[in-house]
């Protein structure tokens, strides 16, 4: 009976063992042993700190065809105010989340220059618009974004992941009246398509660098994939109506010059 119950003691103590080193605690501890391992992790790591750079750096060149192609056309045709005033907030949002949260400025730096360029654009419409914007107009405008960082700002930290959600309802608020008015009119008029194009490409890599910098913040990725998809739908819109795009501003060209 003691031979009986010492084998059965011994295999369960074995039996013990084999679950205590198959548990998931033991199993991370051994894969983080693994030099193999640790080499994927670092090479994630490292692929998303180049992507995270990569779209900082282009966000530099992101605003700017737009902001030169008005320039250059002296007209604002094709673009939708409504659109334009609701990216401000869309970034401001964005920026003011990341810094609350202490995110690295790798994963948000581009949010802080795009902003800028949006203001440039607001400005840049301000002045061209036809017929002109009214001073009244433009203080409203200014006074609601001001009120909306500072309310983003004074968020009890409870309530600040909210901030990563707003940012759905403004993508849609700022892109669909620009899609909608791409499907009215049959053309892009001087909405910059390859712009559209670089935030589809970087929202698609924000996805990725969210997921390996941050950890998956679910109201980031949502935020990061409605944009991907929205400019994703003007990118066709600007391939479809490329010809009468380029009919419209030929128009207004000639306008000016009469």
């Amino acid at each position: 009976r003691g031979g009986r119950g010492g084998k059965k003691k011994g295999l369960r103590g074995h039996m013990k063992g084999v679950k205590t080193r198959l548990t998931p605690r033991n199993k991370r501890r051994e894969e983080a042993e693994d030099p193999l391992v640790e080499s994927e992790l670092t090479a994630t790591q490292v692929l998303s700190k180049l992507l995270g750079s990569m779209v900082v750096m282009g966000s530099f060149f992101l605003k700017m065809p737009q902001i030169l192609k008005i320039i250059a056309s002296g007209s604002v045709e094709g673009l939708s105010p409504e659109a334009v005033y609701y990216e401000l907030p869309l970034y401001s949002s964005g920026v003011i989340y990341h810094m609350l949260h202490g995110f690295p400025l790798s994963t948000y730096g581009e949010m802080v220059v795009v902003m800028i360029q949006n203001i440039t654009i607001v400005l840049l419409m301000w002045w061209y618009q036809q017929p002109p914007v009214q001073v009244r107009e433009i203080a409203t405008r200014t006074l609601q974004f001001v009120a909306i960082c500072l309310v983003q700002f004074n968020l009890p930290k409870r309530i600040r992941p909210v901030l990563s959600y707003v940012t759905v309802p403004l993508l849609i608020t700022s892109c669909f009246p620009q899609i909608m008015a791409n499907q009215l009119q049959g053309h892009t008029g001087t909405l910059a398509i390859s712009t559209c194009f670089l935030k589809t490409m970087g929202s698609a890599m924000r996805f990725f660098t969210t997921i390996a910098e941050i950890g998956g913040d679910l109201g980031l990725l949502t935020s990061y994939g409605t944009s991907a998809f929205l400019n994703g739908w003007m990118v066709v819109q600007g391939y479809r109506y490329q010809e009468k795009t380029r009919q419209v501003l030929e128009m207004a060209k000639k306008r000016r010059g009469g």
